[in-house]
């Protein structure tokens, strides 16, 4: 797949979606996951991520930017995730694919959302990766509030035997299309307490977030960024899937945005 085909089907996509108004599925932060309650009706979301960072998929030494495609539908209490991850490395691609199935927990009497669910992966290297996670998040007339723990069991001998990761992130309306906020995001925080931790330990990273989603369109864009932060050192590394570029031996960068677009919105 090349570079040029993608933007052509994302450009074709934004073109349908600003000719065909609607109330997409709201995808409020980039490194958390959001669900729908059960009560609402079913929703289909593409989106096309971009970020930026060094060394993406730890396959080059250049700083080349990491492309991911989505797909997320939610039916009633389950919510499907579909992605797909692509780095240039020299003339070829590297790729990624990852999918889950998310359960709703709770409707929309209560005043948080909860959702768990599991999936697997299949990394650029080779190995593939079961996940399991947990989602929760509130939304209150001004402000919400959303964050995801995620649990990652490597199938290799090389690697550990369970990876963590969270995010977190809080975002505050200015006006009716327009949200500010802050993400955060953890990555290997077994770094902290194991010392052979296989991907060299525990990436922190903080930053702001903007959020646009205008009521009449299909179309959402969201970005965030900010320096990351490698606070232990464990002196290895893995060719792990990562939202956070892998370098690790210096404070570094990310940065990241996305494009959505609601290709079902029955509501």
């Amino acid at each position: 797949m090349r570079l040029h085909f993608i933007v052509a089907c994302v450009s074709v996509a934004c073109v349908i979606a600003v000719a065909t108004p609607a109330t997409a599925q709201d995808r409020p932060f980039l490194f958390s996951i959001s669900t729908v309650t059960p009560e609402d009706k079913p929703n289909v979301r593409f989106d096309y991520d971009v970020g930026v960072g060094e060394h993406a998929f730890q396959s080059d030494d250049s700083t080349q930017p990491e492309q991911r495609i989505g797909l997320q539908a939610s039916f009633g209490r389950l919510t499907f995730l579909g992605r797909v991850g692509l780095a240039e490395v020299g003339n070829s691609y590297q790729s990624n694919q990852s999918g889950e199935v998310l359960l709703s927990m709770l409707g929309s009497a209560s005043a948080v959302a909860l959702a768990a669910g599991a999936g697997v992966m299949h990394e650029a290297g080779g190995v593939n990766v079961l996940l399991a996670r947990v989602v929760a998040g509130h939304d209150a007339p001004s402000w919400r509030l959303h964050g995801n723990v995620l649990f990652q069991k490597p199938m290799s001998t090389e690697r550990d035997a369970v990876d963590l990761i969270t995010s977190v992130g809080w975002a505050h309306k200015v006006s009716q299309s327009v949200s500010l906020g802050v993400e955060a995001v953890g990555e290997d925080l077994e770094g902290f307490w194991e010392a052979e931790e296989a991907e060299g330990g525990a990436r922190l990273l903080a930053g702001p977030s903007l959020h646009i989603s205008p009521g009449e369109h299909r179309w959402q864009f969201i970005a965030t960024g900010g320096p990351l932060f490698h606070p232990s050192d464990t002196g290895r590394a893995s060719g792990a899937f990562r939202d956070l570029p892998p370098e690790t031996r210096r404070t570094s960068y990310a940065f990241k945005m996305s494009l959505s677009i609601a290709l079902v919105a029955d509501r």
